[in-house]
Order: C-alpha cells, then structure tokens, then sequence
C-alpha cells in the first residue's frame, strides 16, 4: 500500500538538488562519507560528491528511480522502517530531507540510524511547519484540511510538526542532541524572509514554510 501511494508521484517530486540543505550542511565537509535517507533520484547527494563535500555516497529510498546507482557505493531500496539496515559502515552525514513526517515512527527511525553515525559526525534534517501561515488559514478559515500532491499537507505526510514539535522529537530519540535549528527564511531574499528580517523573528514561525536541524550523538 504504501508503494502504491509514493509510485504515484510524478518523478520531479524525488528529483531536485535541496540546495537549500546544501547550503545549511555549509563548507566545513570534504571528502565526506555521505548517507541519505529518503534520496529519490540520488540528486543532492551527487551534487555534494561534485563539489567535494562528499567522498562517497550511499543512498536509501523506498522507490526505485536512481538512475546513476553505479556513482554510488550502495543504493538500497526499500522501507527503512521495516527492514534492517545494510550498511557496514559509519557515516560522517545521514540526510533526511523532508523524511521523517512520512513514517510512522520517527522516532525509531532515528535512532536506528545512531549506530551508523562516526562520534563526530551529524544528521541533517529538514521538516515541513504546519504552523506557516497558509495551512492555519486553510484549515482554521477555511475549516479545510484538504491533503495535497505535495506541500505541507502533502497527501503522504504521516505527522505534523510545529517547530516546538521538532526540537521535542530529536530530545525524545534516545543518544541524540540538537545542535542547531535555522529557519528556511534565514537565507531568502524573498518578501518573507524580509519581513521576518524586519520584525526581529517575531512571526518566524508563521512564515517559515520548514527548518533544518543539525543533530549529534550525545
């Protein structure tokens, strides 16, 4: 079933560069070894192996449509919930773009993926905010929690979080510690990130369509 849904979506939907992520993992990495989870096209973690962030890649994925799988030391398709993990190795950075509010659990999921995580390295997370101001609108105004194709309320999405929300899941995953929290506005030149600019953060939260979060293990 849960094939079903995601082999619905048009291809584009797993295929863009989240340079947006790039630009928050910064410049400090070279020569990383690099796991996404969630990795889709394998998209972003090859734009990072070009750049020289990355060394080597490893992607994870519960649909099948990479096509550059021999760029990568392994590309696993499968449902990461369900199913053990295969790698033998320990990673410098695991990516979940956009990953975690389509399971069920995850909070497990996260510290499945601790053993795999070298002491110094970091997760790297991104999540959509149900609190941005046009889904309150919709669903408070409008009275419509309407799922979409993709979005906040993506029609696959599983949980919401606010950015409270967010910071209480990386507290509650056993051997994890939040290091850093940014909004997706702190880098915009767009009449939000603008506003927000203006008005000292004070309405962040409702204009910040997601946040990244920078984990480490305790």
């Amino acid at each position: 079933m849960i094939n079903n849904i995601y082999n619905d979506k048009p291809n584009q939907y797993f295929s863009n560069v989240r340079n947006d992520l790039i630009s928050f993992i910064g410049n400090d990495y070279r020569e990383c070894i690099v796991l996404e989870v969630g990795a889709g096209s394998g998209a972003t973690l090859l734009e990072l192996k070009k750049t020289g962030i990355a060394s080597k890649i490893y992607g994870y994925d519960i649909v099948d449509i990479c096509l550059d799988k021999k760029e990568f030391e392994h590309f696993v398709v499968g449902n990461i919930e369900h199913e053990k993990i295969p790698f033998n190795i320990k990673f410098d950075i695991i990516i979940l773009a956009d990953v975690l509010e389509h399971l069920i659990e995850p909070d497990k999921v996260l510290e499945k993926l601790i053993p795999f995580l070298n002491k110094d390295g970091h997760v790297y997370i991104s999540l959509p905010n149900i609190r941005y101001f046009k889904a309150i609108h919709q669903i408070l105004f409008k009275g419509d929690f309407k799922y979409e194709e993709e979005g906040i309320l993506d029609k696959t999405h599983l949980r919401f979080f606010c950015k409270k929300n967010m910071k209480e899941l990386i507290s509650k995953s056993s051997g994890l510690k939040l290091v850093k929290t940014e909004s997706c506005l702190k880098k915009t030149k767009s009449k939000k990130g603008l506003l927000n600019k203006f008005t000292f953060g004070i309405f962040e939260e409702f204009l910040s369509v997601q946040y990244f979060l920078k984990v480490k293990t305790n």
